[in-house]
């Protein structure tokens, strides 16, 4: 009875290993960026970041860089006296990141209810769901107004991006699919580490994802300026007084000669 026993549970064991299906989320997702390093010298006017990997092949890649999350306070502007254009008060942006670039394939579409759950979403309507602001608005019309103001601003700087079809696939072997995309980090960008995020999307919901950090990094004159501003604050103000007097007296001595010939 034992044995029968015995054999009937190793014949179930066995059963269910051959007869189970692994999900999609059981094939690994890489993500390589290059550089991993990006360097702000006195002339940068931004850089391209080539991100790449693999992927499911049944699967689309969506690539988000994103900086460290930050509280933002804003002024805001509106009519007092019915015709004065000025600012009425000031609002609180809280859990935004410094930078939020977004590449997705063309004719990406996620499913309606990715980003109703927390930390799950895409693009600006994930920003929106996790961003917070305070005072908080009674109206959520007022708040919905807000938040797009607070977008024209950030992609208006070039730090906020969602760009579709940017997102490109090459080969397929073994149930996998390579994609690559460049990805554009703006002039403003300020130093610090950044996350690059690869995530594999299969029927409009995420399956998997993989991660990686490239780092921003002052060089030159910033570095230095940056260095005396954090550190040595007087000897950096005496600097900001002494730069702006000698360019009062350079304006000074070209100007003034043109004005005394008149």
């Amino acid at each position: 009875m034992f044995k029968r026993f015995i054999f009937d549970l190793v014949f179930l064991v066995a059963a269910m290993l051959f007869f189970h299906k692994p999900g999609i989320c059981a094939e690994p997702v890489s993500v390589n960026a290059r550089p991993n390093k990006v360097t702000v010298g006195a002339l940068f006017n931004g850089a391209s970041v080539t991100v790449s990997g693999m992927i499911p092949a049944r699967s689309e890649a969506v690539v988000t860089v994103t900086g460290r999350q930050q509280d933002l306070p804003l002024k805001t502007k509106g009519r007092a006296l019915g015709f004065l254009w000025m600012n009425l008060g000031s609002v609180n942006f809280h859990h935004v990141p410094s930078l939020y670039v977004v590449n997705t394939p063309q004719c990406f579409e996620p499913s309606e209810n990715v980003g109703s759950g927390e930390g799950a979403g895409v693009g600006f309507a994930l920003l929106k769901a996790q961003a917070e602001i305070t005072p908080t608005p009674e109206d959520p019309g007022d708040k919905a107004l807000l938040f797009q103001e607070f977008l024209k601003l950030k992609e208006g700087e070039g730090l906020y991006a969602v760009n579709s079809g940017t997102v490109h696939y090459g080969e397929t072997k073994d149930g996998m699919r390579r994609f690559e995309t460049d990805v554009h980090i703006p002039a403003r960008v300020a130093p610090g580490e950044y996350e690059v995020k690869v995530e594999a999307f299969n029927k409009g919901h995420v399956t998997d994802a993989a991660t990686q950090h490239i780092e921003v990094e002052e060089v030159g004159a910033p570095a230095l300026l940056s260095s005396l501003s954090f550190k040595h604050g007087g000897v950096y103000g005496l600097l900001a007084v002494l730069v702006a007097i000698g360019a009062g007296l350079l304006m000074d001595f070209f100007f003034s000669g043109q004005g005394g010939a008149h």
